[in-house]
């Protein structure tokens, strides 16, 4: 560890965050389906033509990926086989580090996940991995436009009727921490995907073992970030 990553993780080891709900990404965050999706991506590239195509840009909806990587006559046949070639392959998923700890930790109604899958992609992984289906999840297919865009956070704290700058987003991609910037909530990052220096958040942990959580009067959380 550099010196400056040892000063970060003293000075994040001392932050609490005062919230009123946590609001989670869903791969990369409380499940590991890394695995899983390179898996399905590198497939999904040899079977449309994309000669070596890496799946390296986590945190992304596949139609955004698609948008990019595919042919406007070709994106709805492109599109329709990442989302089967996910849903398929379902092996190796599991829970992170800390998860099932941290949400029973949370009272149901302070807590939901904003994810860049669909929801019946989400339903799958979240099976595989053994995850309870929270109320109010926002999936892709839910929003217009997916991260770095804030509407997902945005929607789940409307539903989980809460004010989005009483809300903390946990994310493991740049581009949720993004989403979760623009909406003004608080944003913790979680190591992994991408690396400490690649994550723009209040704080930054390498696993969610790290969280503590403590009830306020009323609904108000108290979310602690202890050293490794």
């Amino acid at each position: 560890m550099t010196f400056d990553a040892a000063a970060r993780a003293l000075d994040d080891s001392a932050k609490m965050f005062d919230v009123d709900a946590v609001l989670f990404d869903l791969d990369g965050t409380l499940i590991d389906s890394t695995v899983a999706t390179e898996r399905a991506w590198t497939l999904w590239g040899e079977r449309m033509g994309i000669a070596g195509y890496r799946h390296t840009a986590h945190g992304l909806t596949a139609q955004t990926l698609v948008n990019e990587l595919v042919d406007p006559p070709r994106r709805a046949e492109a599109l329709a086989l990442i989302a089967r070639l996910e849903i398929e392959d379902t092996r190796g998923i599991r829970q992170k580090e800390g998860t099932p700890e941290l949400l029973a930790a949370l009272p149901p109604q302070n807590w939901t996940i904003v994810t860049s899958c669909t929801r019946e992609l989400a339903r799958a992984r979240m099976a595989a991995a053994g995850l309870d289906w929270p109320q109010h999840i926002v999936t892709a297919d839910q929003v217009t436009t997916g991260k770095p865009s804030p509407e997902g956070y945005l929607l789940a704290a409307e539903r989980l009727g809460t004010d989005i700058r009483r809300c903390l987003v946990v994310e493991d991609a740049p581009a949720g921490l993004s989403a979760g910037r623009s909406a003004n909530a608080q944003t913790l990052g979680v190591t992994g995907t991408y690396g400490a220096e690649e994550l723009d958040a209040d704080a930054v942990v390498a696993s969610l073992s790290q969280l503590t959580v403590s009830r306020q009067p009323g609904e108000a959380l108290l979310i602690g970030v202890r050293a490794r």
